[in-house]
């Protein structure tokens, strides 16, 4: 058979500027659709395109699969539509089908609800025989605390930027987190160190991607995968919780050890209460000084994320937000606003309290606010984060923090670099 398989950045327009940026850093790069084709068997053909202009909707494909987001999930059921006019099986899976299968069926021929890795192998022989479901669920009980992704196939869509993961899924479950709350997604799962030793070794590229929720949840293991990536000669960037960066200086050691130059850290808020609101029970705001002071000591950058439009933000948390990052000394920051994703517990209470304002899932972007706010207005949400989003990626923001950056080494500083350029580019209009 020859299977289509689409990832997100699959569903993506570029400009030609965004294609260079995008080929050379791909940080929206989806390896979902890579790890499938790896575990599909040699006697199938896959082809996954790197963009969509290199979609071909003419050619007769067995069965075709798209994994997506809310965000972009309009773009996806137009893609689904096309091809089933054209009389080629669909399957739809991601987080947002995983959330709305019922939704996703009226555009899909096949709902894969959860994780896929277990399921697909038994699609694709249901395939063969023409005894394709409509509905294929990942169990919640499925315990599994190893998965295997041996032989992924290597992605076409960046010189310079490899993306790799070890583990799946995160137990914490915060409120607003569309990933581990959709089935499955709370299981923590690990890949053995030598299967990602191995497939590090046959990436060409110098610099890698760790797509993983966060390093951080069995440090433990980290360590050991740390230890034996020493002498590898890449460098990576990957992300942490809060609770062990602050605490576990030995891993933050090892890190830089096997070449890391980067941690993002999901910091979200000041606000103790805040964060506390939402679940978010691996932060405790008297530890951010300690992160980003740990992984600086060790020669590291610090992308810090941040969330505005919670129910205890009020009009001045956008200049004490401000404020405070300029204490903590961070390299980089990116700013969201607040979005209930469909399947997590934000969206069911706000949907509850009639606050959700739009279900147009085009505008589910982490930009726009699709919401009521409880202590502000919308359009006091809305000029707040494009005017700290704008100020902080300010032309002369971004030269100070890029030289000071110099101080952590090359690689630090071209990673920072990379970060403001990117923020820089995304920023949204005032």
């Amino acid at each position: 058979m020859k299977l289509l398989i689409l990832g997100e950045n699959s569903l993506l327009k570029l400009s030609s500027f965004d294609k260079s940026i995008f080929s050379a850093f791909p940080y929206l790069l989806s390896i979902y659709a890579n790890q499938l084709a790896g575990i599909t068997p040699k006697k199938h053909i896959t082809i996954i395109p790197t963009s969509y202009e290199n979609i071909n909707f003419d050619e007769k494909y067995d069965a075709v699969l798209i994994n997506f987001k809310t965000g972009t999930s309009q773009r996806a059921y137009l893609i689904a539509d096309k091809f089933k006019q054209r009389g080629i099986k669909v399957i739809l899976s991601g987080s947002h089908p995983s959330a709305l299968p019922n939704e996703a069926k009226q555009h899909g021929d096949s709902v894969i609800v959860g994780s896929a890795e277990d399921l697909w192998p038994v699609i694709v022989d249901d395939l063969e025989k023409n005894k394709l479901k409509i509905l294929y669920e990942s169990k919640e009980k499925i315990n599994q605390k190893s998965f295997s992704l041996a032989n992924v196939v290597k992605s076409k869509g960046s010189r310079l930027l490899g993306a790799i993961e070890a583990t799946r899924g995160c137990p914490y479950k915060c409120d607003f987190c569309q990933e581990s709350n959709i089935p499955s997604g709370s299981i923590f799962r690990i890949r053995s160190v030598e299967e990602v030793i191995n497939e590090i070794n046959t990436l060409p590229q110098k610099f890698l991607l760790f797509c993983d929720v966060s390093m951080t949840i069995d440090s433990s293991y980290t360590k050991k995968l740390f230890r034996q990536m020493k002498g590898l000669n890449k460098k990576f960037i990957c992300e942490g919780n809060v609770d062990t960066l602050a605490s576990d200086e030995e891993l933050i050691r090892i890190s830089q050890q096997a070449g890391c130059i980067e941690w993002t850290v999901g910091f979200e808020s000041f606000t103790q209460q805040t964060l506390e609101g939402v679940h978010k029970i691996t932060n405790k705001v008297e530890d951010f000084y300690h992160v980003v002071n740990n992984i600086h000591k060790y020669k590291m950058s610090v992308l810090g994320n941040f969330i505005f439009g919670f129910d205890g933000d009020i009009s001045d948390v956008f200049d004490f937000t401000r404020e405070s990052i300029a204490k903590l000394g961070l390299d980089s920051a990116r700013f969201a606003v607040l979005t209930p994703y469909p399947g997590t517990p934000l969206f069911d209470r706000l949907d509850k309290e009639g606050r959700i304002l739009t279900k147009d899932w085009s505008k589910y972007n982490r930009k726009n606010v699709v919401f009521e706010p409880k202590n502000m207005s919308k359009e006091e949400l809305e000029r707040g984060f494009k005017k700290i989003y704008n100020e902080f990626n300010s032309v002369s923001n971004i030269i100070f923090r890029d030289f000071r950056s110099l101080g952590l080494g090359f690689y630090p500083f071209l990673a920072t670099i990379s970060r403001n350029f990117e923020s820089y580019t995304n920023r949204p209009k005032r």
